[in-house]
């Protein structure tokens, strides 16, 4: 990579110049760190160390749903397709409510796969999530979609993040599609998170 202080020139050149331009205050410094033979995750813990020893990282965990028809969300450590499960879309008393309401996903919940389908999700995510906190990472987000990003994407999603928050963890939820059409929950068919 170009150092910034020598774009034109060698790394190497660059951190000259940086150590030049930094001497003065050297003296000053009352930890000093060689990050010569440090991973990025290495520094990260000395840092910690130094400066917070008894933080306990705490994973910002993201849920959203969405629809494959816009595409999915950037950023996506974990996407799931949830376009296998009945769709309420064609029930005409459920068509206009959206997932978060207690008819939609009950009426999800009664094909033969929702159960074992979030079942494996949530034993995936169980296992996954303290591994990369361990790595270091401080944020993951889960998507859930389907075809509009109305029905089953939503209650998937509001069952994750109300299993996450029974878990212990801090989990935000978006619903993309909802979002962007101006759907209002009611604070009964809204899910914790």
């Amino acid at each position: 990579r170009r150092h910034p202080l020598t774009p034109a020139d060698s790394p190497e050149a660059g951190i000259e110049q940086e150590t030049e331009i930094l001497g003065p205050i050297r003296h000053k410094a009352t930890i000093l760190i060689d990050t010569s033979e440090l991973s990025p995750h290495d520094l990260r813990d000395h840092l910690r160390d130094w400066y917070d020893p008894n933080a306990v990282a705490q994973m910002a965990i993201s849920v959203q749903s969405f629809s494959y028809k816009r595409g999915a969300p950037p950023g996506l450590d974990m996407m799931f397709d949830c376009r296998f499960l009945k769709n309420p879309h064609w029930q005409a008393d459920l068509r206009r409510l959206d997932g978060r309401d207690p008819r939609v996903s009950a009426y999800i919940e009664t094909d033969p796969l929702c159960t074992p389908f979030f079942s494996k999700t949530a034993e995936l995510v169980e296992f996954l999530l303290p591994a990369f906190q361990e790595e270091g990472k401080t944020h993951m987000t889960i998507g859930f979609g389907c075809t509009g990003g109305q029905h089953r994407s939503v209650a998937m999603a509001e069952l994750l993040v109300n299993w996450l928050a029974k878990q212990g963890w801090q989990a935000s939820i978006r619903h993309r599609e909802l979002d962007r059409r101006g759907f209002n929950a009611s604070p009964k068919a809204r899910g914790s998170g």
